[in-house]
């Protein structure tokens, strides 16, 4: 990997080193693998189900993408999911402030992931 990209990603918080590890240092993995973000839709379901009220399907949808980013070491996201599953797992939908953070998160993730 080159050696800028991997700072840049390494300043946005990805832990690069680490899923290097989990991927057998094998780089075109971990690019197919990282840029499966861009496809998954639990962000979006988080979304809806939070805006339906529904609290099971959030904690669904967050509880996946938690586990998720946290095996592609995108570690901003995955650090602001934990709060996010914990209180939805209790039941509690007050997530709005963390869901404000996590929408600009993710564009920031989805446009460094898309120029990969």
């Amino acid at each position: 990997m080159d050696a800028n990209v991997k700072a840049m990603l390494e300043q946005k918080g990805f832990d690069v080193d680490g899923t290097m590890r989990r991927f057998l240092n094998n780089e075109a993995l971990y690019t197919k693998c990282i840029k499966k973000f861009l496809q998954d839709t639990s962000y979006e379901q988080l979304k809806a189900a939070y805006q339906a009220g529904n609290c099971e399907d959030a904690f669904k949808a967050a509880h996946t993408m938690k586990g998720f980013v946290s095996n592609l070491g995108i570690n901003e996201i995955y650090k602001l999911l934990i709060p996010m599953v914990e209180k939805l797992r209790a039941q509690n939908m007050d997530i709005g402030s963390e869901l404000e953070q996590l929408d600009t998160l993710y564009e920031e993730t989805r446009k460094i992931i898309e120029g990969l």
